[in-house]
């Protein structure tokens, strides 16, 4: 048996593409095509499909799978943000869990192998890609320094800096994003993902993680790999397309059921700060990335109610959770 040397290239990590869809059938078929041209020689893609797609939809999916054996679409009732997330890894049968929903596009059919290259060092764990919203973006932030200092951090209250737009690599980043990919055993580490979260499904994997990490782990982000995300595209999670109050609440629900339960002693010392913190990133949700908002007087407008309103959708939120607190607390 010949010995390999040092200047043979390694090879790269196998690739389970985990999608999820959910009434996006054609946007789907364009991502299985971009999908199936990338150049990595090692890959499947696993789709949980949850729309109810009648028979005549499924045949061109059933047609591509039995064509590409790289290829399998499992179909299944809506399982939820969490509950999609879970079962897509769960059917990975390779290496490394590369994560897309619907409504993206990867760009160039290096892709995949951009992201099996980060791996080739044991110590990576995760690696978040650049999102862009056209395909020549350049940076999408006018604040270079503030962009590399919070891309992919938590800040002091637990709330997740995203900045995916950035154009520089960051070494040592906070959290993976749900566009991201992670090594299967890591999933296996942390115990995959909470299948019954509804929203921010990213951080009850992410803030475990960091408690588990050893000495010299770490999450990164690249910007040599590029993820076309789709704003326009209702569907989905339909996050864009949501009311300010929803906004809000999602970012409580995030507080009490997430940060709380991973972060206590100093959740509890800043649970001031956090209704305040909801009520800002609804109303930046309404400047930055709504879609059912249109003019400056509309935007105007609904941030005054969101900040007028928000006290009273606390109220109600904070009565939600302590509700489902007393009913765990009787359970166990």
């Amino acid at each position: 048996m010949t010995s390999m040397t040092s200047s043979e290239p390694q090879k790269l990590p196998s690739i389970s593409v985990s999608v999820r869809s959910y009434k996006r059938y054609d946007n789907l078929l364009k991502l299985i095509a971009a999908l199936r041209a990338q150049d990595h020689p090692d890959f499947e893609i696993v789709v949980i499909e949850q729309s109810h797609l009648s028979a005549e939809q499924r045949a061109p999916l059933d047609a591509m799978a039995e064509e590409d054996p790289r290829l399998r679409i499992l179909y299944s009732e809506p399982l939820g943000v969490g509950g999609s997330r879970e079962a897509a890894w769960i059917n990975a049968r390779k290496e490394l869990v590369v994560i897309i929903d619907d409504d993206d596009i990867p760009l160039g059919n290096d892709f995949l192998s951009g992201h099996a290259r980060n791996y080739l060092d044991p110590l990576i764990l995760a690696v978040t890609s650049r999102h862009v919203y056209s395909p020549d973006e350049v940076c999408g932030y006018k604040h270079r320094n503030q962009a590399r200092r919070r891309c992919l951090r938590y800040n002091l209250w637990g709330y997740p800096h995203t900045y995916c737009r950035f154009d520089e690599r960051i070494e040592s980043v906070d959290w993976v994003h749900g566009s991201g990919s992670i090594r299967k055993s890591v999933l296996e580490r942390v115990g995959g993902w909470d299948r019954n979260s509804k929203d921010q499904d990213e951080h009850p994997l992410c803030l475990p993680l960091q408690k588990v990490m050893k000495p010299g782990e770490r999450l990164v982000f690249d910007p040599s790999i590029k993820l076309l995300r789709r704003k326009d595209i209702p569907g989905g999670a339909s996050v864009r397309f949501d009311g300010s109050k929803r906004i809000y609440e999602s970012w409580i629900r995030y507080y009490h059921d997430i940060v709380l339960k991973h972060r206590p002693i100093r959740s509890l010392a800043l649970y001031p700060i956090f209704p305040v913190a909801a009520a800002v990133s609804a109303t930046r949700w309404i400047w930055t990335d709504s879609m059912i908002h249109h003019g400056v007087a509309d935007r105007l407008t609904d941030s005054v109610k969101t900040v007028a309103s928000s006290p009273l959708w606390y109220v109600s939120e904070l009565a939600r959770f302590a509700k489902s607190r007393l009913g765990a607390d009787k359970k166990s």
